[in-house]
């Protein structure tokens, strides 16, 4: 077999993932639609055609390998009825709420069938088949379709296309145009492909987590600090090899922040504090006194440069920024009780009148205006008020509590299987550390710092939700 065919999924997933990122961070559904279902029913295809083969095995057991463990896989159960219930509203479509001109009531009709999933916009609802169900072929072909060797490659290279948006988003602030790629205006500030701020502010802090965890690990076996990479002992890379990925790492981290995305500042300063407590943790036992004064110097060097070019440079929209982010505000944005938001409040009503199957993808900004009172009609919120900005409130609103549980039940499935299997893979590497009669490692050196990472950035993203809409991108859903 030759090398295209033993990669052509990867080379497929790859351009899907990147496309939902370079195409206005997938917020343009009129490209969206021309260009997405040709990449991902491909990668369906090669997932079940042409997955990565292992040394030992041929094509056809590499097939049955997949087709098993998909049969076997509860993801891809809950990925089919997820998407049933997508496709069921575009055939069950309802009027929009309407409102009697001589009593003021508003009149919400019903759909031709009141017990299926229903929407009020076919157009609008159609978007969410084609920010969810790429990501959950994605996810699927990315664990059953991809050898370990794949999968790590995928990794990298999401990092580095999001070092190369960042750059990207550089040129684009350079030259001073209103536009992304120079083409299409935008209203207000945006950065590298991505209109809204904190769409590409969580997208730069989850590439910018996982950069951080694939750099660490190649540093820390390059350096031979707990290296389980026998090859990599063996025959160590040189340091720019092992260090290439401090170059995206630095990329995807100053590009949150010049997203202007308060959420994203103050999650990537989380971030950062959490991943330097973590590595100085995990290397400190093996580093010589010297290297050890080296480091901290280092970091208290950084440190104090980053304050001083902080405050030297006319840094005044990212300073404005920052000096918004107060306890305070934050507790207002996540719980949504601060002065002014009705989002929260209208969400939950939507969400008690149709608790099992919501009002369909976007249908929140048909309902809106249905449940505002007229204290708030006042002070309605005009740019991105079609939102709850809170992902969580929002779905349940539009997919009610089935399709917003079968959101969960995925993302819970998924990462309950990554973190048993890091749980086997450790206990095991200590029980037999124990047959050998050695001294077993503790827990946190055993766990890979990538997997460290990706937790952390989705964490990141999860928190980052209950103030905003990441989840709403198909760029961040891909990642």
């Amino acid at each position: 077999m030759n090398w295209f065919a033993k990669n052509v999924l990867l080379l497929n997933l790859v351009v899907l993932i990147g496309a939902l990122a370079w195409i206005h961070g997938g917020t343009r559904p009129d490209w969206l639609l021309l260009v997405i279902p040709w990449l991902t029913l491909p990668v369906l295809e090669w997932l079940l055609v042409y997955p990565q083969v292992k040394k030992n095995e041929t094509l056809l057991d590499a097939r049955r390998r997949v087709w098993r463990g998909l049969a076997c896989d509860p993801l891809t159960y809950l990925g089919v009825l997820f998407t049933v219930m997508l496709i069921i509203p575009l055939f069950n479509v309802a009027e929009a709420p309407q409102v009697v001109v001589e009593s003021g009531e508003w009149v919400k009709p019903l759909p031709p069938v009141p017990w299926l999933p229903f929407c009020t916009d076919p157009s609008m609802h159609g978007l969410l088949p084609l920010w969810f169900i790429p990501a959950m072929i994605t996810v699927l072909a990315a664990k059953h379709g991809l050898l370990k060797k794949g999968k790590r490659v995928l990794l990298e290279v999401i990092c580095w296309n999001g070092g190369a948006l960042a750059v990207l988003g550089f040129i684009q602030l350079w030259s001073g145009t209103d536009s992304i790629f120079w083409m299409t205006p935008m209203p207000a500030y945006f950065f590298s492909t991505f209109g809204y701020p904190n769409f590409a502010g969580a997208f730069f802090t989850l590439t910018f987590a996982v950069s951080f965890g694939i750099w660490f690990q190649q540093m820390t076996e390059a350096s031979e600090l707990f290296s389980e990479n026998l090859q990599a002992m063996l025959e160590p890379p040189s340091k720019l090899q092992s260090n290439r990925m401090l170059l995206p790492t630095a990329l995807c981290l100053a590009a949150a922040v010049t997203t202007l995305s308060r959420a994203a500042i103050l999650l990537c300063a989380v971030l950062v504090v959490v991943f330097l407590l973590y590595a100085l943790f995990y290397t400190w036992k093996r580093m010589p006194v010297g290297l050890r004064v080296v480091v901290l110097s280092s970091i208290g060097g950084v440190l104090f440069a980053a304050t001083a070019l902080f405050f030297a440079f006319k840094l005044e929209e990212l300073k404005e920024e920052i000096s918004t982010i107060t306890v305070e505000a934050v507790t207002e944005r996540v719980t949504g009780t601060g002065k002014g938001y009705y989002h929260t409040r209208v969400a939950k009503e939507i969400w008690n009148d149709y608790p099992v199957y919501g009002v369909g993808g976007l249908g929140y900004r048909a309902y809106l205006l249905a449940y505002i009172t007229p204290e708030e009609e006042d002070r309605l919120q005009t740019i991105g008020g079609v939102n709850v900005h809170n992902d969580s409130l929002q779905f349940l609103a539009e997919q009610g509590v089935v399709g917003f549980g079968l959101m969960v039940m995925f993302a819970l499935t998924l990462f309950g299987g990554m973190a048993w299997q890091v749980f086997a893979f450790c206990r095991a590497k200590r029980a037999l550390a124990r047959s050998r009669k050695l001294s077993p490692r503790g827990w946190i050196y055993l766990i890979p710092p990538p997997t460290v990472a990706v937790w952390a950035g989705t964490t990141a993203t999860v928190c980052h939700s209950f103030g905003d809409l990441p989840f709403r991108s198909p760029a961040v859903l891909a990642v």
